[in-house]
């Protein structure tokens, strides 16, 4: 179980889907971005720059997942990705509240794979925490 839950495997899990799938298309173009979740009817020229930024700040999060990857070891790297992990949930949970109660499209059920993503990043640290001690 500790290899399939082991940190570094996740942390590059999360880098690379973060980049690619989280942000890639914001990057690409953000106004499609925006009109997927607000509705074509509904958005506005500045909504483009929030969706990119947004993907921006997703690239930023994974390089700084890779960093840990690369740059620490035993019970720093356990902390850091808790932290990465829990601050992801937190992340997600407020982005779904708030988008939700303003009728933004969140996606649906394919919202469970970034959570289960998270979850296991979590996870993976948590675990690494006990067996770092």
């Amino acid at each position: 179980m500790t290899r399939i839950l082991n940190p570094v495997i996740w942390l590059w899990i999360f880098s690379a889907l973060n980049l690619f799938v989280g942000a890639g298309q914001g990057l690409v173009d953000g106004q499609s971005v925006a009109e997927m979740g607000w509705g074509s009817d509904n958005t506005g020229a500045h909504d483009a720059f929030y969706e990119t930024n947004m993907s921006i700040m997703m690239c930023i999060l994974s390089i700084l997942a890779a960093g840990i990857a690369l740059f620490t070891s035993g019970l720093a790297r356990a902390r850091m990705t808790t932290l990465l992990g829990v601050s992801m949930i937190g992340t997600i949970v407020v982005w779904l509240t708030y988008g939700s109660s303003n009728n933004y499209d969140t996606g649906g059920p394919i919202i469970i794979l970034p959570f289960a993503i998270f979850a296991l990043l979590t996870l993976s640290g948590i675990l690494s925490l006990k067996s770092s001690e």
